[in-house]
């Protein structure tokens, strides 16, 4: 198992050199392009990697503390409408009825559709993101749900 990744580079460069070089090519000349090659594609590497780096470190220092939190906010905040909407609401209602005999004609709060689907929607997919993200799943689309680059 090759843990700094320094093995997989140079498989890369001399399958590179096997499939485009001549096959007439000396031996030594083959040796010292694969050495060149596997040298420029680990400098490539480390500067993807530092890259990454430094726009992690943006976004984790940046004053905008709502934008590290966007995609949990639409969750808390839909949360937070289904409790007003669905618990507190009639909840105090019933309250005011049966405490105070108010004999109210109570308007039914109800949550339009395309809340139900949009805010349904969102979650699903950012939960899911999340549960494949944190079981190391790697992915285009789990980076694209999660915010992860």
């Amino acid at each position: 198992m090759d843990l700094t990744g320094i093995g997989s580079v140079a498989t890369f460069a001399k399958d590179l050199a096997d499939r485009f070089f001549p096959k007439k090519m000396d031996e030594k000349e083959k040796l010292a392009a694969v050495a060149s090659m596997t040298e420029a594609i680990e400098e490539r590497e480390t500067r993807v990697i530092e890259s990454k780096k430094e726009v992690l470190v943006a976004e984790l220092n940046q004053g905008d503390k709502f934008t590290k939190r966007a995609r949990p906010s639409i969750v808390y905040f839909g949360l937070a409408v289904i409790g007003l909407n669905h618990v507190i609401l009639p909840w105090a209602a019933w309250f005011l009825v049966k405490v105070f005999s108010v004999n109210a004609e109570l308007p039914e709060i109800e949550l339009p559709t395309e809340f139900w689907y949009t805010w349904g929607g969102v979650c699903s997919v950012w939960v899911w993101g999340r549960t494949k993200e944190k079981t190391g799943a790697k992915d285009k689309i789990i980076s694209l749900i999660t915010g992860g680059k």
